[in-house]
């Protein structure tokens, strides 16, 4: 048995401040016409759901428009970002109150045939609230294979990374969360966040990095590491443990370049300042 699941990130929905949800439309179009088993939604569903209820239920309500079953994590615009990164929306407890009020469980565990996925909340490790559902779903997986589902990757290049920066699950919490798994590995990692597509083995974990469906980050505001497009992500599990996934384009889809379009999230910052 195959289950095929569509993966979207990176969205960035506003009821006020539309500017990527015409592109938002084409891809719940060309999900639906997939017809998937289940969606993932990586992170970023919100233009500012950190500090807005409606941008957030806005963003959630666009996603659950597509019709089909569907599960979500949170990004740093949903619920904020770890403070040691500085930023001026730092993750806490009303944050991800307003996700868990609007959104569902910002950590949780499903299973599919010869597979299980567990969706984790990457910008609030450090406050610990999400560690047992975790370990649980790692410590009674049994004979599935594991699917981390999470916003940031688990790291840019390799799993001893060392740099603290905006764009990789921190290297600290990243040893935790690896750790648990007691000398084995997650077979799969899937995120969003970097707004590039990016499908490579590394470190013996595959790691699929879904582009935005609204945006990229241009060049000289932040590194190539992949590929910047825009697009989904078509994943297909099947029961012996194998996977396969590979990018989605869609006709019509505008290439918005956030850097410049500063009226959105300020002025970007250059890659060597390590942009928030």
């Amino acid at each position: 048995m195959t289950v095929r699941i569509a993966q979207i990130s990176d969205a960035h929905l506003s009821p006020t401040r539309p500017y990527f949800n015409e592109n938002f439309a084409l891809a719940q179009q060309s999900v639906r016409d997939m017809k998937p088993d289940l969606l993932l939604a990586t992170g970023d569903l919100s233009l500012d759901g950190a500090d807005s209820d409606e941008d957030l239920a806005h963003g959630v309500a666009a996603h659950a428009e597509i019709g089909v079953e569907w599960l979500s994590i949170p990004g740093n615009h949903d619920v904020g970002d770890e403070a040691v990164l500085g930023g001026k929306q730092p993750v806490n407890a009303e944050r991800i109150a307003r996700w868990n009020r609007l959104a569902g469980p910002s950590a949780w565990v499903h299973d599919i045939p010869g597979w299980r996925l567990i969706g984790l909340d990457t910008q609030s490790l450090s406050l610990g609230t999400q560690w047992e559902t975790i370990e649980r779903g790692i410590r009674d997986a049994g004979a599935r294979r594991i699917a981390m589902i999470q916003h940031k990757p688990m790291a840019e290049q390799r799993l001893d990374d060392t740099a603290i920066n905006y764009w990789p699950v921190l290297p600290e919490l990243r040893a935790h969360l690896l750790g648990l798994f007691r000398g084995a590995l997650p077979a799969l990692v899937i995120s969003g966040h970097i707004h590039q597509w990016r499908d490579r083995q590394v470190d013996g974990i595959r790691q699929v990095w879904g582009p935005s469906t609204g945006f990229v980050v241009g060049d000289g505001f932040q590194e190539t590491m992949g590929n910047k497009l825009v697009g989904w992500v078509e994943h297909a599990f099947h029961a012996d443990g194998t996977h396969d996934a590979r990018l989605r384009a869609i006709e019509g889809l505008r290439l918005h370049d956030i850097k410049t379009m500063p009226e959105i999230y300020g002025a970007q910052k250059k890659v060597a300042e390590a942009a928030q």
